[in-house]
């Protein structure tokens, strides 16, 4: 009984070590990065697929729009593209080769997702394309090899412009704004500050605003974080007459002698629309609430607090 324990004990021990032994010695799946670059020296990237283009340049280390639109990308997006795709790894070992491989995964030039990425002095062109599955496939122009990606990047990172811009269009900080003048068909005022001290005054009354007043925090508050996320390009001829004569009107006098206007219109239920420093190319889409907050009765700033 002792002497078959043992034996099985010794196949254990010897199975273990074979295990580990193959283990060991079987080749390991190498990797590469997809974008053989340094990316602090990453200067423009750009993406296309059969129906749209888009170009973006780094320019003082901020990503901004070239093509279809001057504007600042999105600079959550720019992380995670660099992050999911620009500094992915992939196995070396091709999917296919040839002809049919790219029949079959989808890679022909004008069905796939192009990104090329450039330092300036190199660039790298690739072709992404997707089966319905979790994983991407890519290969390189001029390549006939079909690489495996773990990234579902035609799906995350296409060429649509409504994916890359920044949705930022107002920042000022408390210590820029210098005067605030509103004009809506029920008032005009003007909000103007003295160091910390902000004052309300019409063609009626003048008077100090309390600090943790919160009709005017809201207004500070919006003007520091003025976003959109529906962009409205060319309608310069659509929405003209209406921007003659605009719901409401904020003139921003900043520090360094600076001067921004923004008016805002009716477009649809629960929205307005933006236009800034009279540039009717590019509009924006805001929330009831970001015009609510500067056309509310005076009395709301005399409150020492407003709940």
């Amino acid at each position: 009984m002792k002497r078959s324990k043992l034996i099985l004990l010794l196949l254990l021990i010897i199975l273990i070590g074979l295990y580990f032994l193959l283990r060991t010695t079987s080749p390991r799946e190498k990797l590469a990065p997809v974008f053989a670059l340094d990316t602090l020296a990453i200067k423009r990237i750009e993406i296309f697929d059969a129906q749209d283009t888009l170009r973006m340049v780094k320019q003082k280390n901020v990503w901004r729009l070239e093509y279809p639109v001057h504007w600042e990308a999105d600079s959550l997006k720019i992380h995670d593209l660099f992050r999911e795709v620009i500094t992915a790894k992939y196995s070396t070992t091709p999917m296919g080769t040839g002809k049919e491989a790219i029949e079959k995964f989808h890679q022909k030039d004008e069905e796939a997702l192009h990104i090329i990425v450039s330092d300036g002095h190199k660039s790298i062109h690739t072709l992404f394309s997707n089966l319905n599955n979790p994983y991407d496939y890519f290969r390189y122009a001029g390549s006939t090899k079909i690489y495996q990606l773990k990234a579902k990047v035609t799906n995350n990172y296409n060429a649509e412009l409504a994916n890359w811009r920044s949705p930022h269009i107002v920042s000022h900080k408390e210590n820029e704004l210098l005067r605030i003048e509103v004009t809506h068909p029920k008032n005009k005022y003007t909000l103007t500050r003295e160091g910390y001290q902000w004052t309300y005054h019409d063609a009626h009354q003048e008077f100090n605003i309390y600090p943790a007043n919160r009709a005017m925090i809201k207004i500070l508050n919006v003007l520091e974080n003025l976003q959109t996320y529906i962009f409205v390009d060319n309608a310069q001829a659509e929405y003209a007459e209406k921007f003659k004569q605009p719901y409401c009107t904020v003139k921003l006098y900043l520090t360094n002698n600076r001067l921004q206007e923004l008016k805002f219109i009716d477009y649809t239920q629960g929205h307005y629309l933006m236009m800034v420093d009279n540039d009717p190319k590019v509009l924006f889409v805001v929330v009831w609430d970001t015009v609510f907050r500067f056309t509310r009765h005076p009395d709301i700033f005399k409150m020492q607090e407003l709940g």
